[in-house]
């Protein structure tokens, strides 16, 4: 089947969408569509035609959705300014936003042209694919359609559209953009996003609070599992945080390989504010806006500041029991102790600068890496400690990939496809990170960090 379009955001209050007509393409292409995705979602591969994928074949009009954020800390009203939803596809009982993103321009785009890059959006076809294998909750993408117009950004390019598809594409800072412009409509909104979302907290005692209480929860445990593979989203801004705990917006992100906790490779964070090791923080910063932009809602009956102010005050235990409970399962500890030995051990990868990925797989059997930083006293006697009390294979082999998408790697994919049009070592990427916690055949090459330059080096940019 093609898609069974039910949208309810059109139901809401005007000011949230506008509706919006994608660009005219004559002649669209499709390089990639995922039919794993296709499969989950009820389609049928055959019936997603270019034209229908692109947007020119459509069964409802598109609306681009608005919203606010708080961008590097400063406040912004906002809106998909490259982003179109087609529908909510409803499949099996579930609803799932269909959105095309580098369709043209949209009444949010500002300056911007509304259009994207063909490397931009295949790189967030694969950085999605590697989150969705790497049990990291994450938006999908269905297909990179190619269109038929040369876009520049840092330089000339093909055009392309993403397919993205999420349970929504509701974030904290459109709950920021209802209280800051029709605060009157923020009850409705909130009880639309928790029927949609979180339909089991009607029927609590406190549901406003409930619902507040869930999404900490679902966003703690995305930015423990970015921890835990050492993914760097990039830009963390509120308006990219999704209310059900979603990763998206794969622009600057990218994946660190030599352990920084002030990693950054993004081209506009030039003071580390959304640096590997400030993920913690900055996730704390941002629930802090979202309970504020809840404020319209507190009253003595439905919500209260205070109660807002006590679960923010659960956030650091909370994540803590997240992180420690993770980062034992990597270091195959099975008790519900050894935190210190946590702490020691990831202090020592922060002096060795040590490949993140592969000092896992070492613990797991040692020599299997020529790395200077595993061949030393240090590090010996730092195996024997866990050793004593851990590195049970089991529990290690299912939290640390064997495979990661290495920037370098990536940057190689990309590279090959705008000089030569092949689409092959994209496809081979794709096919080791199907499976990112089996080793392969081919395991060498994907499992080999860059030369530490490259690290230093290498910048990602939002290509809007």
């Amino acid at each position: 089947m093609s898609f069974s379009f039910d949208t309810t955001y059109t139901q809401l209050d005007s000011s949230l969408y506008s509706s919006v007509t994608p660009a005219r393409i004559t002649s669209p292409d499709i390089l990639c569509r995922n039919r794993g995705l296709c499969a989950d979602l009820g389609l049928d591969p055959a019936e997603l035609n270019a034209a229908m994928l692109a947007g020119q074949d459509r069964s409802e009009d598109p609306i681009a959705q608005a919203y606010a954020g708080h961008q590097y800390g400063s406040f912004t009203i906002l809106g998909d300014g490259r982003a179109m939803l087609l529908g909510e596809h409803v499949h099996d009982g579930r609803r799932y936003d269909i959105q095309l993103k580098g369709a043209g321009r949209t009444p949010y785009s500002g300056r911007g042209d509304g259009k994207a890059t063909i490397s931009s959006m295949l790189r967030e076809y694969l950085y999605s694919y590697a989150m969705q294998n790497l049990h990291i909750n994450t938006s999908r993408s269905l297909a990179v359609v190619k269109t038929d117009e040369s876009i520049r950004r840092r330089q000339m390019e093909p055009g392309a559209i993403l397919v993205r598809v999420m349970n929504s594409h509701i974030r904290y800072g459109t709950f920021q953009y209802v209280a800051s412009r029709t605060p009157d409509e923020l009850q409705r909104f909130t009880d639309y996003v928790i029927d949609r979302h979180y339909p089991q907290l009607p029927a609590t005692e406190r549901p406003y609070l409930a619902f507040f209480d869930a999404v900490m929860q679902s966003s703690i445990e995305m930015v423990v599992d970015w921890l835990r593979v050492g993914f760097v989203h990039g830009v963390m801004n509120t308006d990219n945080m999704s209310i059900d705990g979603e990763t998206f917006d794969y622009g600057p992100c990218a994946f660190m390989n030599y352990y920084d906790e002030e990693a950054v490779f993004s081209s506009i964070d030039t003071h580390g504010r959304y640096a590997f090791g400030n993920q913690r923080p900055m996730l704390r910063w941002n629930l802090e806006r979202f309970a504020e932009a809840l404020q319209p809602l507190c009253t003595e009956s439905a919500l209260t500041y205070d109660e807002l102010e006590n679960t923010l005050d659960e956030f650091e235990e909370r994540f803590d029991a997240q992180y420690y409970t993770m980062m034992r399962k990597k270091l195959g500890i099975s008790s519900d102790d050894e935190d210190a030995l946590v702490d020691e051990f990831v202090e020592w990868l922060g002096k060795a600068n040590a490949d993140y990925t592969n000092t896992f797989l070492e613990l797991e059997t040692p020599g299997t890496f020529a790395d200077p930083a595993f061949a030393t006293a240090e590090f010996d006697q730092l195996r024997e400690t866990v050793a004593a009390v851990g590195l049970d294979e089991e529990l290690m082999r299912e939290v640390n990939p064997r495979y990661i998408p290495r920037n370098y790697l990536v940057e190689a994919a990309l590279d090959e496809y705008l000089e030569t049009g092949a689409l092959s070592t994209f496809t081979e990427l794709l096919s080791v990170l199907e499976d990112p916690y089996t080793s392969q055949d081919t395991a060498s090459q994907f499992q080999q960090p860059p030369a530490r330059p490259f690290d230093t080096e290498y910048t990602t940019y939002c290509n809007t």
